[in-house]
């Protein structure tokens, strides 16, 4: 039976009473429009996402019958980290909105999920010190593409295929500055995409004393509209390739390490290097955000390092006010009690 329901702004809707449609099925029509939407590292996590954990799950219900409820006890029972189990949280919830707008469903189940929530992550903990990145210059190669992108990132505090992006026509050589407009990334099939920034907008970072020089080498004998940090034969560097350059799973360790079951140093972790860099400069929190793309103040906050700069800042008053009184205050050992001795 055909149903035409009349909206209240004026447009009809059509369904169908007797049809069902299954998830994996608006999955394989709608994944181009899926995909049209989204950067293409998120592209590969969602595909990756939904191969192991929505489609064992989900892929042969009728997405009219799924519920909150079930979303919840999928996310509950998927294997893996947070991090990997909230990828194929995302790209079923992306699924269910495009669901919503064909009209196959009423609204989105993922909406309302109840999760664990997790004790926020310290991104500046990730960031390098200054004896650290001492280490990881000595560790670079003297000169070479390699060691030119990896200063690039550290200096700028962009994401490694926003450096891979750089053309020599961002490059303003009288302002000392470098415009970021793109980035360049592996698409689902190893291909190079290039496309826009995480943010989606243009900002503009300065060219540094230290980073001038590097800038000048990685310009040399290059067009205007060429890319400034390619590999040695003239192709975009990511992440594996560098990696593999660079033997930084072996050496990476001899920058930085963590405590056991935290993540090993990672390119990106140069990125909060920077932002911790800024902040130490004396650069204000809005600079910093400016500098870093960051759509939310709160998010660049998280470097600023308040907490420790508000533990620094509260020893000496705090001691100072322990001291003034014994005792109690005074803490440490109190002494042991004699027979004489009787209590208040």
């Amino acid at each position: 039976m055909l149903l035409i329901e009349y909206i209240s702004y004026g447009v009809f809707m059509f369904a169908n009473d007797n049809d069902s449609t299954t998830v994996g099925a608006l999955w394989e029509r709608y994944r181009v429009v899926l995909f049209s939407k989204i950067a293409p590292g998120t592209q590969r996590a969602y595909t990756y996402a939904w191969r192991r954990r929505v489609e064992p799950w989900f892929a042969h219900r009728d997405i009219a019958s799924i519920s909150t409820l079930d979303v919840e006890e999928a996310f509950a029972s998927w294997s893996g980290a947070e991090s990997t189990r909230a990828d194929a949280l995302g790209a079923l919830s992306a699924l269910c909105r495009i669901a919503v707008k064909g009209g196959f469903i009423a609204s989105n189940p993922c909406i309302g999920v109840d999760r664990r929530r997790q004790q926020a992550s310290d991104v500046a903990a990730r960031a390098l010190t200054r004896d650290e990145f001492s280490r990881l210059l000595e560790l670079l190669p003297e000169s070479g593409p390699y060691r030119r992108f990896v200063l690039a990132m550290a200096y700028t505090g962009c994401r490694l295929g926003e450096v891979a992006g750089l053309r020599l026509s961002d490059v303003d050589w009288e302002e000392r500055t470098l415009s970021v407009v793109r980035t360049a990334s592996p698409g689902l099939r190893g291909e190079v995409v290039v496309g826009p920034t995480k943010g989606r907008r243009t900002r503009t970072v300065p060219i540094v004393d230290q980073f001038l020089p590097v800038l000048q080498e990685a310009a040399v004998g290059k067009g205007v509209h060429e890319y400034l940090f390619t590999g040695p034969r003239g192709g975009f560097i990511n992440s594996k390739n560098l990696s593999r350059a660079l033997n930084w799973h072996r050496d990476r360790a001899r920058v930085k390490s963590f405590a056991p079951g935290e993540p090993e140093l990672h390119w990106h972790d140069l990125r909060h290097t920077a932002a911790v860099f800024f902040f130490d400069a004396g650069l204000p929190a809005p600079d910093v955000q400016a500098l870093l793309g960051h759509s939310s103040l709160m998010v660049t906050q998280l470097y600023a390092d308040t907490r420790r700069l508000a533990a620094r800042r509260s020893l000496g008053p705090l001691s100072a006010f322990f001291a003034q009184s014994r005792g109690q205050l005074g803490g440490g050992e109190a002494p042991a009690m004699t027979g004489n001795d009787s209590p208040a």
